[in-house]
This record gives structure tokens, C-alpha cells and sequence, in this order.
């Protein structure tokens, strides 16, 4: 979990509180809290106690879960050979596209746009509205941040979660009102049918936010 802690440790203490509403940890905030809480998450009361693989493995492990494209992510390559931050991004991509998914045509025009809007790149439209969301999470740490910070949206929203507003890069409020509340839950349908333990959940919005913590200039 060294990587983990070296992203935890060089944020700030809102966005360690940030994390550790998103993954429901009730005794702290603090990196040795936050560490010790994914290990919970994964693994369990009792098997916590025995658990003490990576970072990485815990995003693989959501990965298999939510069943990414390991070839398309692989591309040739063996899973020693990936980042972490790669198996992210897929992640992110994955849960982006489930999402979309429940969504009308209409209704995925008008967030696809709302994205290339922001990211003042209309390149990132044309490969979303392509189902090449993945290409996106490739491209850029800010292809994955607008990827990610969308995602949060949705799962914050539905989940009742209220996380600064700044931390969604004003997204949040376009796509709610594009949406509206039912279109918010139809949202994240996908995620959380696919997703449908607690702890992945929850280890699943860790993913998501470490995703945005590792764009933004304060994680390091």
C-alpha cells in the first residue's frame, strides 16, 4: 500500500476527508487510518489481519470485478509491466461507460458535450460519442480527470454525498440539470449493479478519487 500512502500523504486534510467519506472510513482520516481502512475494505475484519497486498492489486481487483477489457489494456503487455494509475484509468473508463449506457442518446449527446466543453477539446467528443471512452482515459491525465470527476458526480449524487464543489470542476451542477434527479439515478444504475457488494462500492470511490487526486497539483 506504499502508493497509496504516498498519494494520501501529499493531500490535503480535506481531501484525505473527502476520501474517507467516499469509502465510508469511520475512524479517521489520517493516512495510517485511510491504508488500514482499504485493507478492510478489501479483505475484510478478520482477513485485514493477513492482508498486505498493493495498491495496484486492490485496483486489479476492482478491475476483474467490474470485468475491464484486460487485452485492450494489456495491449501486448504483462500486468508487472502497467502502472497503477493505467489500471485506473481503465477503471474509470469502464464505470464512464457503464454509466453512459443507461442513458438516452440524447441525454449522452448532452453530457459528451458538456466534457469536450470544459476540456476545450472537441477531439474527446468525437471518441465518446465513438464508445471510445478508453482512448480518452490514454490521452491525458485531464482525458481521465473529466472522465473521473463526472463519474464522482453521479456516485456522490445518488449515494447522497456531499463533497466540495470545486472538486468536480463545476460539472456536477451541468450534468444535474441536463439530467435531473431521475436521470442522476439511471446514472449510476450501471455502477451499482455491477458493483453491487458494499466494499466494492466503496473501493471503487476510492478509485475514482485517487484518479482525480493524482491530476491535481497537491497529491504530488
Amino acid at each position: 500500500m506504499q502508493e497509496f500512502y504516498r498519494i494520501i500523504g501529499s493531500a490535503t486534510e480535506e481531501q484525505r476527508q473527502n476520501l474517507a467519506q467516499l469509502t465510508g472510513s469511520a475512524f479517521g482520516d489520517s493516512p495510517e487510518t485511510l491504508c488500514n481502512h482499504i485493507r478492510y475494505l478489501r479483505a475484510g475484519s478478520i482477513g485485514q489481519l493477513f492482508w498486505n497486498n498493493s495498491w495496484k492489486q486492490v485496483v486489479t481487483d476492482v478491475a476483474d470485478h467490474i470485468g475491464i477489457d484486460w487485452s485492450a489494456t494489456l495491449n501486448g503487455r504483462n500486468w508487472h509491466d502497467l502502472e497503477t494509475q493505467e489500471i485506473e484509468a481503465t477503471v474509470v473508463s469502464k464505470l464512464f461507460q457503464n454509466m453512459l449506457e443507461q442513458l438516452s442518446p440524447e441525454q449522452q449527446q448532452q453530457i459528451v458535450m458538456e466534457m469536450a466543453r470544459d476540456a476545450n477539446d472537441p477531439d474527446i467528443a468525437n471518441l465518446l460519442v465513438g464508445g471510445s471512452a478508453m482512448a480518452v482515459a490514454k490521452m491525458s491525465g485531464f482525458g481521465v480527470y473529466l472522465l473521473a470527476s463526472t463519474v464522482l458526480g453521479g456516485l456522490t449524487n445518488t449515494l447522497g454525498i456531499t463533497l466540495p464543489f470545486a472538486v468536480y470542476m463545476g460539472m456536477s451542477q451541468t450534468i444535474a440539470f441536463i439530467l435531473g434527479p431521475i436521470g442522476w439515478v439511471a446514472l449510476t444504475g450501471g455502477i451499482l449493479f455491477t458493483i453491487n457488494q458494499p466494499n466494492w462500492n466503496r473501493l471503487a470511490n476510492a478509485i475514482v478519487y485517487i484518479s482525480i487526486l493524482r491530476y491535481l497539483p497537491s497529491s504530488g
